[in-house]
């Protein structure tokens, strides 16, 4: 068989069997956008022609890690909501309510260059400027599954942390419109996909998401929600269900699985399993609920029940970086110390949920996650002469996989190949100018935070009175 590109006389995880599916002395074959053959270098040479031959001599080379939940639009707003206990109404909304077009497209850009270069292929994108996430996702050349923001949330109207918000039905079409529009477009690259993305249960009325779910039977997609995200959720679902949230999906026949939820930071044991015995995935994002929240997400309940299951990065204004390294590290890590024991989510497990089994609970298991004949050539190499990869121990006890989870930091990351494209190569980003995205960002951020209210940031954010303190 011709290829168009064979990787050779290197090292694989091809996260197949159940495990990470080591191979030494290994080959990849890759013939247009899919794997075409994996194995034995010398037997993959001797059977095989290819236009262009690729030396991984240390080098490992493995799928792409997936980051399952996201919101790129609002990475201009890095580092400006952390250490307060009222992260969305004091800290993060009175900087995101001044985000244009054009600064969420900055951001977007920014995120998903970031994304890349710490080994990510597959974002699963939420926000609310769809036309801009899908043309940097298409420029940049990243898979994408995304979500438009679906909420009645009144934009005219002051919300005030603590009280009911105010809702208007009409936003909230607008917004599921808008969605549809994007889904039912044909001339999109196959690698862009869609979600329908009702934002949580208290930010839309029960009319509207029983609307959605029924939408999203309809259209074949699922359902990508944020649930039992905080105290501020369940105070919202109180005072307007006089309910917890999850139990309040079930009621309403919301809990099946369409649903992809997110964070379950609130939920307890019980909702937890209630949860995963319905078929719903989830997605864990470690590294934002435990700045945002100082919480650790009920993942090792959720995985004695069910294995649909995936980590997120979340959000740069919550979670600072996003990187699918620091998932994997900090869900273990936190996992380990809330147990009081080295043993849960060893870094096997925790790879496979940044990979394969993170493809698996977003739908797309078949396509993606693992370096498999016949799925499309995800795959990122890692440099192992860095110095925090060294040594590579190999015999008697391979130290391969501990050191990606617990030592690696993404600057590894040697290249990032999304359907049988480099999309960076050799450290360096090959689709777009990195530093005319980092001068964009840098502009549209000083844009609007001229905008923003100071005499109401002083009286909302604890963090202001900390820099007029001098502690930031």
């Amino acid at each position: 068989m011709q290829l168009d590109l064979i990787i050779y006389d290197t090292e694989l995880l091809t996260m197949e069997d159940g495990g990470v599916g080591y191979l030494a002395d290994a080959a990849l074959g890759i013939k247009g956008d899919k794997i075409a053959v994996v194995g034995n270098t010398e037997k993959i040479l001797a059977g095989h022609q290819a236009d262009r031959l690729l030396e991984g001599k240390n080098l490992l080379v493995m799928p792409g890690l997936i980051d399952a939940h996201i919101h790129t639009g609002i990475a201009l707003l890095r580092g400006l909501a952390q250490d307060i206990s009222g992260w969305m109404e004091e800290g993060l909304w009175p900087f995101s309510r001044q985000l244009d077009r054009e600064a969420r497209e900055a951001g977007t850009a920014l995120n998903i260059m970031e994304a890349v270069r710490n080994g990510t292929t597959l974002l699963a994108d939420f926000g609310s400027n769809l036309e801009g996430m899908v043309k940097w996702h298409r420029r940049i050349g990243t898979r994408a599954l995304l979500s438009k923001t679906i909420n009645e949330l009144d934009s005219s109207s002051e919300i005030i942390p603590g009280e009911l918000y105010p809702f208007d039905h009409r936003k909230g079409e607008e917004d599921l419109a808008e969605a549809l529009t994007w889904i039912e477009k044909e001339e999109l690259p196959e690698r862009i996909s869609f979600f329908l993305g009702p934002q949580a249960p208290d930010m839309l009325s029960l009319e509207l998401l029983k609307k959605i779910y029924d939408l999203a039977g309809k259209l074949e997609t699922g359902i990508h929600m944020h649930v039992a995200q905080g105290e501020r959720e369940h105070r919202q679902m109180r005072m307007r269900y006089n309910s917890r949230t999850i139990p309040w999906l079930a009621r309403e026949g919301l809990l099946n699985s369409k649903l992809n939820a997110v964070h379950l930071t609130e939920a307890t044991p019980e909702e937890t399993r209630l949860l995963a015995r319905s078929g719903a995935g989830l997605t864990v994002c470690s590294g934002s609920i435990g700045i945002i929240d100082g919480q650790v997400p009920p993942l090792q309940e959720f995985l004695e029940v069910a294995d649909r299951a995936a980590l997120g990065s979340d959000q740069a204004p919550g979670n600072n970086c996003n990187n699918m390294f620091n998932e994997m590290k900090l869900t273990a890590l936190f996992n380990k110390i809330r147990n009081e024991s080295p043993l849960p989510l060893p870094a096997w497990k925790v790879l496979r949920l940044a990979t394969i089994e993170a493809a698996g609970c977003l739908g797309l298991g078949d396509k993606v996650g693992s370096l498999t004949p016949g799925k499309f050539a995800d795959l990122i190499t890692i440099d192992l002469k860095e110095i925090n990869l060294s040594p590579v121990i190999r015999h008697p006890l391979r130290n391969l996989v501990p050191n990606l989870v617990y030592s690696a930091r993404g600057s590894e990351v040697r290249d990032v190949m999304v359907a049988g494209r480099f999309i960076f190569r050799k450290g360096r980003m090959v689709t777009v100018e990195e530093e005319e995205i980092l001068k964009q960002a840098d502009s549209a951020a000083a844009r609007i935070m001229e905008r923003v209210d100071e005499e109401r940031l002083a009286r909302l954010s604890p963090l202001y009175q900390a820099q007029r303190e001098g502690k930031l």
